[in-house]
């Protein structure tokens, strides 16, 4: 287990985005940006594949969850908040060091100022348009069961609406039972241990209801808008369960066609939305994958 660094960063006049940080502080840098009911926690199983000696590692709490708090019961999540909110701390992770050796500087310059992210879920959503609108800062892209704008499709706005509800009347434990059922695949067959299930039970049941329903909202608000795809040019790794209902491999698909020829799928067997649980070593290959690609 590598030991983790926590860290703050005044990412907004309102949001102390909190992070933990490992690997090379002079490194690369490497974002890693949890889903909906997740944290920091949900990146610890692969930190060590990620080359901690080369890369230093910055795993997120998105504003919310984990020990990034809602500052306000007033504040109103978005899809364009936390994209900020990432262009905030990429700006202040990259900010140089001070330095006297102007040649060391620009070396630093150079090897730092193109991020690599890691996003699931919710977290891809944010990397994409991140990337979309900063290519020239981005050096690659592992989506784990990327999601994407549901603006224009009513059925499943009202189902992320209806989770909105369910956190703010039921409790965040009803909550927590449907992500527990729903983060794993429904198909005949496949045995799903309740060790992992309990997993995700937990991991949602630690959310604050108020901080879960406001971003479901926030997936579903009108101005969740896609960016252009096309305009993504890193190596981009869309990683796929085949019993992925939240994100079906169709998906991945569909936006590998949108990125272009730099964007490549791999779809993991019998797996639901939480690859790394349910499937450690399939997903530390393909994330590895990518890694060697952009090394390259």
């Amino acid at each position: 287990m590598l030991s983790q660094i926590s860290s703050y960063y005044q990412v907004s006049p309102e949001t102390n985005l909190h992070a933990a940080q490992t690997g090379n502080p002079t490194g690369p840098l490497v974002i890693l940006l949890h889903g909906l009911g997740g944290s920091t926690e949900t990146f610890v199983p692969i930190l060590p594949y990620l080359n901690p000696e080369t890369n230093r590692i910055v795993s997120v709490d998105l504003e919310g969850f984990g020990k990034t708090g809602l500052s306000s019961s007033d504040i109103e999540l978005s899809i364009p908040r936390y994209v900020d909110e990432l262009e905030s701390l990429v700006a202040l992770l990259q900010k140089p060091a001070e330095s006297d050796d102007a040649a060391a500087e620009s070396t630093q310059n150079s090897t730092q100022h193109r991020v690599l992210i890691i996003g699931h879920s919710l977290g891809s959503i944010i990397a994409m348009h991140y990337a979309a609108k900063h290519p020239e800062h981005t050096r690659g892209l592992a989506l784990l069961g990327p999601g994407r704008s549901i603006a224009h499709i009513p059925a499943a706005r009202e189902r992320m609406l209806s989770l909105a509800t369910k956190a703010r009347i039921e409790g965040i434990s009803a909550v927590a039972e449907v992500a527990a059922v729903s983060n794993f695949p429904a198909q005949s067959g496949v045995m799903v241990p309740e060790g992992l299930r309990e997993s995700v039970r937990q991991a949602v049941a630690a959310c604050k209801a108020e901080a879960y329903a406001n971003t479901c909202e926030a997936v579903a608000g009108l101005d969740h808008l896609d960016p252009n795809y096309g305009l993504i040019n890193a190596p981009t790794l869309l990683l796929a369960g085949s019993g992925d209902v939240i994100s079906p491999p169709e998906r991945s698909v569909g936006l590998k066609e949108l990125i272009g020829d730099n964007a490549w799928v791999t779809v993991l067997e019998n797996v639901g939305h939480q690859m790394i649980l349910q499937d450690l070593d399939g997903s530390v290959k393909a994330i590895r994958s990518l890694l060697d690609k952009v090394n390259a």
